[in-house]
């Protein structure tokens, strides 16, 4: 993910350029792939500095991670990611998790007509993957894999009594 700060997703001409470096260096190492994103003060997809950040990109693919939850439109944020030829776009519907913004998520879907992949994220787990896969349609989504594979070397040890089985420390 190139993303120079926590925080809104307003970055200043510094950032940008942090952010375009941040890409030169990952398509060095032969990444399949980037996650990025930007959007104006006002709460729009910033056209100008995406267009800019996925020319830097290509020709690996583009996510527009969840600063896409943030706009006020989406309808609209959606088409301009279209125009910009982003492969992806990262999105729990605008509300907190993919599960509770699973209409948004539908909708979306729908208005993308397989112009744009739509990627539920943000608090999907194995008990709610099934049902987000069924209400919203999506092909992809992006969650949390809660649990370790014992005989791994890099594992973590084994949980204390205090914490549970099969969370990662």
């Amino acid at each position: 993910m190139v993303r120079p700060r926590a925080g809104d997703f307003v970055p200043s001409p510094s950032e940008i350029d942090v952010m375009e470096a941040e890409i030169a260096g990952l398509k060095r190492t032969r990444v399949a792939g980037v996650v990025l994103g930007a959007l104006t003060s006002d709460g729009r997809v910033d056209v100008a500095v995406t267009a800019r950040l996925t020319a830097a990109a290509r020709p690996m693919s583009v996510t527009f991670h969840r600063a896409f939850d943030e706009v006020l439109d989406q309808a609209a944020a959606l088409e301009d990611l279209v125009r910009l030829g982003i492969d992806r776009v990262l999105t729990s519907g605008g509300a907190p998790d993919a599960f509770l913004g699973r209409a948004a998520i539908r909708r979306l879907v729908e208005q993308a007509r397989g112009r744009i992949i739509v990627l539920a994220g943000g608090g999907i787990r194995p008990g709610n993957v099934e049902a987000i896969l069924a209400e919203t349609g999506v092909v992809e989504v992006h969650g949390s894999v809660p649990f370790r594979i014992p005989e791994h070397p890099r594992s973590p040890p084994k949980p204390s009594s205090g914490e549970l089985p099969g969370r990662l420390g």
